[in-house]
């Protein structure tokens, strides 16, 4: 008897040294439901966080917003920016301004025209990215603009650049200006 059992224990150290030696076992059910759980907690957790986001706007120290009364917060928009010197599309220079003036060499009808090539080309670039962008995501797509313009800013050259974005597909806008402090 002590022999047959000296030689199950030999046979189970042979065993057990062999396991050892052996390449490691390969899981192959793995249950990923409790991960997809966490993940799917982060990503609505990282979206809901994201869209309480405020809008953050940034503009030039030198350029003098108009202040109102208004209660209307800003949405997330296209930010085209007027300064004494050039118009900015999301921070990008897009058209010189000299005088109050936009130069007649980037405007379709010269001195007198209301059609500046650059800005509708940049804007009608913008519109086709975020009709695709809105089509993939399944939302409606609507055409925004946040104009930020010096108040010292010349009409003529407001309406300028309101007739472009209009002929790019941007009839919404809405004008910024800082909320006054009374």
């Amino acid at each position: 008897m002590d022999q047959n059992m000296s030689r199950l224990a030999g046979k189970k150290a042979i065993r057990s040294f062999a396991r050892k030696l052996a390449e490691p076992e390969v899981i192959k059910d793995l249950n990923i439901t409790p991960m997809m759980d966490m993940m799917t907690i982060i990503l609505v957790f990282l979206l809901k966080s994201f869209a309480s986001t405020s809008t953050t706007i940034t503009f030039d120290s030198n350029l003098q917003v108009p202040r109102s009364s208004t209660v209307l917060k800003p949405r997330e928009a296209i930010s085209l920016t007027v300064t004494k010197k050039v118009i900015l599309i999301e921070g990008d220079g897009i058209a010189p301004i000299t005088g109050g003036k936009v130069d007649p060499a980037v405007k379709r009808d010269g001195e007198n025209g209301y059609y500046i090539t650059p800005l509708v080309d940049i804007l009608e670039k913008h519109a086709r990215k975020e009709k695709k962008v809105a089509e993939l995501t399944g939302v409606t797509w609507e055409a925004q603009l946040m104009l930020i313009a010096d108040q010292t800013t010349p009409y003529r050259l407001l309406t300028e650049i309101l007739y472009s974005c209009g002929q790019a597909g941007y009839a919404n806008y809405r004008l910024l200006v800082l909320k006054s402090k009374d």
